[in-house]
């Protein structure tokens, strides 16, 4: 959110570790999710010296999506969080505790707890082996500095009205709120924003997807994140999808993430975003476009990006002109039961 936004990032990890262990859990409406499904990683086991590749790439990373029925996507790769090739893409079907997988030359079988191959290499097999990965952010649970304004601090939702002026009907339990969808709640509710209106902002927040493996594309755990004057922050479960720029961390239908940090559902995650307003001179004439920083889980996916208007059409007021006018945050009711927590903003 700074030039050195995460420079107390071992003390903030030490409060995540508190405030979650980071696992993926089921809570409250999330549908169970397997033990096996989300990160992975280790590496070649006694790798051959004649394999240059294991020899010069000792590491191996691992993500198990579900895809509903049974069917999970299988993607192993030498590191996470880079835009790089896959060494395996393929589907799998979990039978009788197990599953088996045999693509590229590369084989194995993954357990609740175990995740186990080799790679076949002319004369030799290099065998591999990997372990669960819990992953936070360095922000998770960061302390509101002293100028900074809570919008959720675990207890109510008095900072936040519906977009009609009512008071809001999603869910408070646990220290966090939940999406409440419109259609569950016989037409009452619907998207969220702040009663105060802010100008330029840093805001961190943290949100966790449900997991929803039987949905696709923008049906899949959606939600967004809005600052003045109608720019959106995409929120969507696009855990090891390709980071377009209508998913998460995609300033929507502008900009993908430099590269998709998404992680997997029931994990939570955080948003640290800086805002400037677009600016007009006297005359009323745009002079300088807004601009945007946004870290995903720690990691910059957009910096200073000068945004190109509204970001589309269905939002309330994110069809309408630019204005460059201070206004409200807002979160979305997309249908999907996304949790958020820890919420705070400094007014810049």
């Amino acid at each position: 959110m700074t030039s050195t936004p995460f420079k107390n990032a071992v003390a903030v990890v030490c409060l995540a570790m508190l405030w979650t262990s980071g696992s993926l859990v089921s809570r409250a409406n999330m549908e169970p999710i397997p033990p096996f499904m989300g990160d992975w990683e280790g590496g070649w086991v006694d790798a051959p010296k004649k394999d240059g590749n294991a020899k010069n790439n000792p590491g191996l990373v691992a993500r198990v999506i579900g895809l509903g029925n049974d069917r999970y996507e299988i993607q192993i790769m030498e590191e996470f969080d880079k835009r790089a090739d896959f060494k395996v893409k393929t589907e799998a079907v979990w039978k009788n505790g197990k599953m088996m997988f045999d693509q590229n030359g590369y084989s194995g079988e993954i357990t609740e707890d175990s995740f186990t191959g080799k790679k076949a290499g002319g004369a030799f097999d290099t065998s591999f082996s990997l372990k669960r990965a819990h992953r936070a952010s360095p922000t998770m649970g960061a302390r509101p500095p002293a100028n900074a304004i809570a919008l959720f601090d675990g207890a109510n939702l008095d900072a936040w009205e519906r977009q009609d002026g009512g008071d809001p009907t999603w869910l408070i339990k646990d220290g966090y709120f939940e999406v409440l969808p419109k259609k569950d709640n016989d037409g009452v509710g619907g998207s969220i924003n702040t009663r105060q209106s802010f100008r330029d902002v840093k805001v961190h927040l943290e949100f966790r997807l449900p997991y929803e493996p039987e949905h696709r594309g923008q049906k899949r755990a959606n939600s967004g994140f809005f600052l003045p004057g109608g720019y959106e922050v995409q929120i969507l479960d696009s855990y090891g999808l390709g980071g377009m720029w209508n998913e998460c961390g995609a300033l929507y239908k502008q900009s993908p993430p430099r590269v998709n940090m998404c992680w997997a559902p029931g994990v939570w995650q955080t948003f640290d975003v800086e805002f400037k307003r677009l600016r007009r001179d006297s005359e009323g004439n745009k002079v300088d476009d807004a601009v945007f920083t946004v870290w995903h889980n720690g990691v910059k996916i957009h910096n200073n990006y000068q945004i190109k208007g509204t970001t589309s059409n269905t939002q309330k007021g994110r069809s309408e002109p630019e204005s460059g006018k201070s206004g409200g945050l807002s979160l979305q009711d997309h249908s999907n039961k996304i949790q958020f927590r820890n919420i705070w903003v400094v007014e810049q």
